[in-house]
């Protein structure tokens, strides 16, 4: 009869390996490390008989073969227009010492075409100096240094190329018209230096012109902020991205405006408010629709339900000593930025803009009258 006992099993058949895939992979790469294929760096010491064999193999090649083959790497490189690899090929040929200059001289040379494909003219001139420093009369050195000239615009040095290999090549059909690509370079940057010319003197022009506007309306003042001070080659009024400009026609003058609302922290940009309209005029365009802020069944912001105000501070002053100041919209514009307390900041005239009735205007008056208050009362205090 069979035992009651508990018997063990005994596994018949493979087993499951006790190994990881994480430890499998691990002895994998520690393997692959061994064959110079694979190898991510080489071994510092010399235990290693494939790296070894390698070594041995490339020492037995002289130091010309080596150049001529990693030439060939770069030619090969060229044609398929792979110019970096063909510059990297070029320059480990170069570090292989021999005493063929003819071979140092092409390595040169097709370095310099892969650099020209690649916008290196720097690199390329120095290429060519040193192959010319070689062999004087190699044309085609001479060639693609022309070229690097042409392109830095260096347009004599271009010509003195042009003829130094045509006296080595006369009858070179490239090389003669490389020197009519030159004359053809220098009349283009000759035009575009014209046009240039012109129009800075026009912007010039136009920039004094503005200028003798501001300065006749002799009530204006400008203020600057302590970034746009240090702009000491530049008007007051022409120091930020957007300026005052003029129109000839009407000899008005043209002011960038910025209309703020402080209750919904928004603004409007008018890029050219012209001088002799009103504030009215110009807020019947700027809210001719509600803004997208405000209720657009019943809207707080309209010409007839908004007043006008600026902000008055001292040349010099900071915020706490501005003064809220309010504006007619029937008034023009000259005549508001003429008034003794508004100064322009940074060439740029604002606004705010509150509902005529509203808690956030009483408010936000109040705020202003009780700053006033403080400031007059410091000023008493310290004259007593």
């Amino acid at each position: 009869m069979a035992s009651n006992e508990d018997t063990q099993s005994v596994a018949i058949g493979p087993q499951p390996s006790q190994v990881t895939d994480t430890e499998r992979l691990q002895k994998l790469n520690k393997d692959l490390e061994n064959i110079p294929l694979f190898m991510t760096h080489l071994p510092t010491d010399d235990t290693n008989p494939a790296v070894e064999a390698l070594k041995s193999l490339i020492s037995e090649e002289a130091p010309e073969d080596m150049a001529q083959k990693f030439k060939t790497e770069g030619n090969t490189s060229f044609h398929r227009k792979h110019y970096d690899r063909a510059v990297a090929h070029y320059t480990h040929a170069l570090t292989f010492d021999h005493d063929n200059k003819e071979l140092k001289v092409s390595l040169l040379t097709n370095r310099a075409a892969a650099n020209l494909e690649l916008h290196n003219y720097a690199r390329v001139l120095e290429d060519c100096k040193s192959a010319l420093q070689i062999k004087s009369n190699t044309p085609k050195a001479l060639f693609r240094a022309a070229r690097a000239c042409i392109m830095v615009g260096k347009f004599d040095e271009a010509d003195e190329c042009c003829e130094w290999a045509l006296r080595l090549d006369p009858e070179s059909k490239e090389l003669k018209k490389m020197q009519d690509d030159v004359s053809e370079a220098r009349r283009a940057l000759e035009v575009r230096e014209k046009e240039q010319e012109k129009r800075e003197n026009a912007r010039l022009e136009k920039r004094e012109m503005v200028q003798q506007a501001v300065a006749i309306r002799s009530g204006l003042s400008f203020d600057l902020s302590p970034d746009n001070k240090k702009k000491r080659d530049l008007y007051a009024w022409e120091v930020s991205e957007h300026c005052v400009e003029l129109d000839r026609e009407s000899a008005h003058l043209l002011w960038p405006v910025v209309f703020l609302y402080p209750e919904s922290k928004e603004s409007d940009f008018v890029q050219q408010f012209d001088e002799a309209m009103t504030l009215y005029d110009m807020l019947a365009t700027v809210l001719a629709q509600p803004p997208p802020w405000d209720n657009q069944q019943h809207p707080a912001y309209t010409v007839d339900s908004v007043d006008t105000y600026f902000l008055a501070r001292p040349l010099g002053g900071v915020e706490k000593d501005e003064r809220l100041v309010k504006v007619k919209s029937t008034m023009r514009l000259a005549t508001i930025l003429e008034n003794p307390k508004y100064n322009i900041l940074d060439g740029i005239p604002s606004f705010l803009v509150l509902p005529k009735s509203s808690p956030f205007t009483d408010q936000f008056i109040e705020h202003y009258r009780q700053q006033r208050i403080a400031h007059d009362s410091a000023i008493t205090k310290s004259d007593k």
